[in-house]
């Protein structure tokens, strides 16, 4: 794995990690079919940690969907931008840096996807090149 992998692999498993105390915050807030919803999220971050270690390519697949999934379920709620401008600085502790990681997931994925393909050329009978 390229050493861009293995920081992938280090978010990947720093997200489902993180997680942990997302949910704990978070239990008491939710309706019970929300929390239901953000721990099965969760739960599929941890599949996909899992996964960084016997098969790396599905699981940087699935991280990057579930990145895409996480920043779009939290940019969009006002409740969010009003931890930013409160004092609770361990839920702003967390929503930044669960951000911030779901960012550099959907910047480091394809970079390192693209990086690491074994043949450069998209079409089948072209020379490899060296």
């Amino acid at each position: 794995m390229l050493p861009t992998g293995r920081l992938v692999q280090g978010l990947i498993i720093f997200s489902g990690l993180w997680g942990v105390l997302f949910l704990w915050q978070v239990y008491g807030l939710l309706p019970p079919d929300g929390f239901d919803f953000v721990a099965t999220g969760w739960a599929l971050f941890v599949v996909a940690g899992a996964l960084t270690f016997v098969r790396p390519r599905i699981a940087f697949y699935l991280a990057f969907v579930l990145a895409i999934a996480a920043l779009a379920a939290s940019l969009g709620e006002p409740e969010h931008y009003a931890i930013a401008e409160g004092t609770n600085y361990l839920a702003l502790a967390t929503l930044f840096l669960g951000a911030a990681s779901q960012v550099l997931l959907l910047i480091l994925i394809p970079y390192h996807l693209y990086r690491s393909r074994k043949d450069q050329w998209a079409w089948p009978g072209a020379k490899s090149a060296p």
